[in-house]
């Protein structure tokens, strides 16, 4: 991974913005729980992927107890709370989409979180102002994250191919969509935890090597 990348694609959540462990919490003692109060769905059965998706899967697969509605509605006062009061922004983020920008690489925003959630973010962490383009999972008619959809989508608004553009993930499900659309994916460990990360091209622990990846070779 020598060549400097000609676009990155990154992922919001437990990348730029570090909300992961706010809504490991929230999904394991408050959202699944009440879903399913007599089954024990796994937090990363819908870790990164598009919240509006979900209720149909695990009501096939488990005993839910509430409806559609109230399902997302969870998910939905949750992020609220998350995006405005909880979440921080990685080390370094506005140093790093600057200095990317400023050494030519184009830059989107490809994320699983709804437009009201990446509008709280960017009113407090200013994060739109760093990307040529944003694109939320519910801007794509076609299923959201582990399906390359959305990262398809990303490089053809950057008018790059997909092969040319790298992305940087910190979910499973996100680094498979990464994968499957032919990008270069940086696997992002900030929280430490341990994701399945086997499918990525690389790997980053914190924001220091991140930058040191992502700007290595530029």
């Amino acid at each position: 991974m020598s060549e400097p990348p000609v676009a990155i694609c990154f992922d919001m959540d437990g990348v730029l913005v570090q909300s992961e462990e706010h809504w490991v919490r929230a999904q394991r003692e408050d959202i699944l729980p009440t879903a399913a109060p007599n089954d024990d769905i796994p937090v990363s059965a819908i870790t990164g992927r598009n919240y509006r998706e979900l209720y149909p899967e695990l009501a096939a697969e488990y005993d839910l107890e509430i409806d559609r509605e109230a399902f997302e509605g969870l998910f939905e006062e949750y992020g609220e709370k998350i995006y405005s009061e909880q979440a921080t922004l990685l080390d370094g983020a506005h140093e790093l989409l600057d200095d990317l920008r400023d050494a030519g690489v184009g830059l989107a925003l490809t994320t699983s979180a709804p437009w009201a959630w990446i509008d709280v973010a960017d009113k407090r962490f200013d994060l739109l102002s760093k990307f040529d383009v944003a694109i939320s999972a519910g801007d794509i008619d076609g299923p959201g994250k582990p399906e390359p959809d959305i990262y398809e989508r990303g490089a053809a608004e950057l008018g790059v191919a997909p092969g040319d553009c790298w992305a940087v993930e910190d979910s499973t499900m996100g680094a498979r969509a990464a994968v499957a659309a032919g990008m270069t994916t940086v696997g992002f460990r900030g929280d430490g935890d341990e994701t399945d990360l086997s499918m990525v091209h690389e790997t980053a622990d914190d924001a220091k090597t991140l930058r040191q990846v992502l700007l290595g070779g530029v």
